[in-house]
């Protein structure tokens, strides 16, 4: 399932704040060196939505494509899309809106994207090279085909890998994978990779659950090193939600509202640096606490963050501070990492990391912590709380804590 970039001399410029140059098209091979924001690199190639370029010195190495702008390459070429458009699509000669019309698409054709570039999709048209506006198309699946000499296959990266008979997350689960268990690509739609299971059923695993190999490797892929927050899949949790308010202060301050207002913050500033950002709930909705455990699986999460903001009782209002909560052993190495950053960023008292039993730690199967990031019983702390310069503050530490977690 290779696809390769349309010219030589294309180029890409590096997004996040610095990005990991690996030694092969995905995040189980080694890091080679990295480079920073704003670096052009040129692309020589394309391959499982990695770049492959070439550095002045003369050496190459893969960089991912979503960390990159990309205004001459597409990792969406050679796939087929549908035209959206209720009004039909004009197919320009040129990328532009003044450009000679060649003809019309109705909507529900499927056509062929050759390449994009600047919102515009390259196609075939009676034999020659065409356009049309890439806003009213969706791409739907892959039609590059690899011979069976180049056949490549992916490996499952952690146990319990659910195998789907439908390419998206509400396909029924009709198998699970283990951690190292490899299957032949069949065939790419969307995100997902279709195969077929080893009870012989035809069934679709997400891409960012697994790695990709070339059919002639002998050794197996690695599980994935994820070094830095550029690579990170992380899932943000803000707490509580719709019927289930959470902590009141005594200024009004709602708990649910709160966290939602925080974890908006931090979602902006992970994702600034190229980080895979999932919010388990973006508007006032509730969502059970199996729910939020159930997202950080499905997307195979590197780390998920649980935002709260504490309350006691009336006779104990003198309690403020932040405290950062985890129960397994494995995660206190995480814990420890976040509530360092906050108790050197937040202007209140540092409660420390302990174990805390909280449903969504305690049964999650990727590495979590739950943060109380102060108490709305304490006048003090809710008059922080309500201020946005705080909630600035919160994110700055979570994101320096998660990016010495993966450093380190």
């Amino acid at each position: 399932m290779t696809t390769i970039a349309m010219a030589n001399a294309n180029t890409v410029t590096v997004q996040a704040e610095v990005i990991n140059v690996r030694s092969g098209p995905g995040l189980a091979y080694d890091v080679t060196h990295q480079v920073r924001k704003n670096t052009v690199l040129k692309v020589i190639g394309e391959e499982n939505k990695w770049y492959k370029v070439r550095f002045k010195d003369g050496n190459t190495g893969f960089v991912a494509s979503w960390l990159v702008k990309n205004t001459e390459v597409s990792a969406a070429s050679n796939s087929i899309a549908v035209v959206t458009s209720s009004g039909g699509l004009n197919i320009r000669k040129k990328p532009t809106s003044d450009s000679e019309r060649l003809g019309m698409l109705n909507t529900g054709d499927q056509i062929n994207v050759v390449s994009e570039q600047n919102g515009w999709a390259q196609i075939q048209y009676k034999g020659q090279n065409a356009w049309v506006n890439a806003s009213y198309i969706k791409i739907r699946e892959s039609t590059t085909k690899a011979s069976g000499s180049n056949l490549q296959k992916l490996t499952i990266r952690d146990n319990a890998t659910n195998i789907r008979n439908k390419p998206n997350l509400n396909g029924s689960v009709i198998e699970k994978a283990d951690s190292g268990q490899s299957y032949s690509i069949d065939g790419v739609q969307g995100d997902w990779y279709k195969i077929t299971t080893t009870s012989g059923k035809e069934g679709y695993v997400a891409n960012w659950v697994v790695d990709i190999s070339s059919s002639k490797e002998a050794a197996p892929v690695e599980k994935s090193k994820t070094t830095s927050l550029s690579e990170a899949t992380i899932v943000i949790d803000p707490g509580h939600g719709g019927h289930d308010p959470g902590a009141k202060g005594a200024d009004e301050t709602i708990e649910k509202k709160a966290t939602l207002k925080t974890a908006k913050i931090l979602a902006e500033k992970l994702r600034k640096s190229g980080t895979k950002v999932i919010m388990t709930r973006e508007s006032d909705e509730y969502v059970s606490l199996k729910t939020r455990t159930n997202i950080a699986q499905e997307y195979h999460a590197d780390v998920f963050v649980s935002l709260h903001f504490d309350s006691v009782e009336e006779d104990q209002k003198s309690v403020h501070g932040q405290t950062t909560y985890y129960y397994k052993n494995k995660d206190e190495s995480l814990a420890e990492s976040i509530n360092q950053s906050l108790g050197k960023e937040l202007p209140t008292s540092n409660r420390g990391a302990r174990i805390g039993d909280f449903y969504v730690v305690r049964e999650n199967t990727q590495p979590a912590v739950l943060l109380e990031l102060g108490y709305l019983s304490s006048k003090s702390d809710e008059k922080k709380i309500n201020s946005k310069s705080y909630r600035e503050h919160v994110a700055t530490a979570v994101y320096q804590g998660l990016s010495n977690y993966f450093a380190n």
